[in-house]
Formats: C-alpha cells, structure tokens, sequence
C-alpha cells in the first residue's frame, strides 16, 4: 500500500496468494472380503466330545449303525444263540438295549408294525383267545399286520383279564428280590408266585425299580459296553 503525503490516497493492491489444488485422485482403501472358511470364523467341535441322553446310551455320531456293526450283530446273535450279555462283548461302544432293539428292527420288518393299538384289535384278540387259547399264530392270522409275538405280548401284557395293574406291595417286592436271589431271572415262576401278575410285569419290576431301590445299580441293558 501506497500514501501520498499531500493528499493522502490510499491504494490497495491486490495480493494474491497461491493455492495449490490437488490433482490426484483420493486413495482409495480396497475391501477386504470375510470368507466363511477364515480361522476366527469357523469353529469346529471337537472330536474327542461324545453326547449321551439321560440312560447313558450315546447319541449323536454313535446313534448311526454302520453296515460292518449289523453283519456283526446278526452273526454273533446266531452264534450265541441270542445270549446279548455274550454278543455285546463284540459290540463295543453299544449297550444291549441298543443290540436288541436294532436286532428286532431286521426282523421281519415287512411284518411288523409300529402304530398303536386299537380297540376293534383288542376286540378280536380278545375273541380270538376264546377260540384259540394260547396258539398265538392262529390269532395273528386275524390280525393283518401283526406278528405272533406281538399278539402273545399284548394279551398276556396287557389285556388280558386275570391280571391287574394295581400298584405294587413292599410284599411283592420282597418276594421278586428273595426268588431272584436264589434261581436268577425265572420271571414266568416268580410271576406264578404273585396275585395276578404277568412275567413282563415282574421283569420291569425287578429292573426299573427293585434293582435300583435296594443295589442302586442301572438297568443292566442300558450299561455301555467299554
């Protein structure tokens, strides 16, 4: 700026500073994609876990029979004779209860049947017994669908009429644990020495309540097989 004395005038001159724009292009920061596979992503189970349900039986990956395990199954059953407490030594990581029940699945499975039954069935059961009597295979030829086994254990389990379902005495008791004690799992003698009980009915007895009342120990075929 410039002043003159005299007469004082002001000029301004103009001051330009530079600016310096920048050309280049902003950085652009690149995308780093998530694959489901990365390490922090994907969490796998261990091998080592085995899962079991409230009796003990694993589940899970031990549930699946492979082939080889029922070649196994069906030929040591014929071996022993259907002796399970000899088969299961064969059949590790398995318990009996799992063996005899994959064992009755292979057997006739055309034949068998899983639906309830009905009342029009135990009708004609019930019939059948009074022409029949215990011949079991003549009943079951009334009975589409149903196996001679399946009959005998429905009428004599269930429906049959001299037994009862009342709840089971202290006496009882005594008398199932005392007969088993002296001549081992005779269940269709020990029955006879009961009011109106069926051998079924003293099995379960003996080994769902009995056993673990007075030994504390578990249902023999539910023990896994080590």
């Amino acid at each position: 700026m410039y002043i003159n004395q005299s007469n004082p005038i002001y000029f301004f001159v103009p001051y330009y500073i530079p600016f310096q724009f920048n050309s280049e292009q902003p950085q652009v920061i690149p995308k780093v994609e998530l694959h489901a596979d990365s390490h922090t992503s994907q969490v796998k189970p261990s091998n080592e876990e085995i899962h079991t349900n409230a009796s003990g039986i694993i589940r899970g990956k031990g549930q699946l029979w492979t082939q080889k395990e029922i070649n196994n199954l069906i030929s040591y059953y014929k071996k022993y004779k259907g002796n399970w407490k000899q088969i299961i030594k064969h059949l590790k990581g398995r318990n009996i209860s799992q063996c005899s029940q994959k064992y009755r699945k292979l057997q006739d499975q055309e034949k068998r049947t899983k639906r309830k039954w009905s009342p029009s069935e135990d009708q004609i059961l019930r019939e059948a017994y009074k022409e029949f009597g215990r011949q079991w295979i003549k009943i079951s030829q009334k009975l589409p669908g149903r196996t001679s086994k399946q009959v005998r254990d429905r009428y004599v389990n269930q429906i049959d009429p001299t037994i009862t379902h009342d709840e089971w005495s202290a006496e009882e008791d005594k008398i199932i644990l005392e007969e088993y004690n002296k001549g081992g799992a005779k269940w269709a003698i020990i029955a006879k020495m009961l009011r109106n009980r069926s051998e079924n009915q003293v099995k379960n007895r003996f080994y769902y309540t009995i056993q673990k009342k007075y030994s504390g120990e578990k249902h023999p075929y539910l023990k896994v097989q080590e």
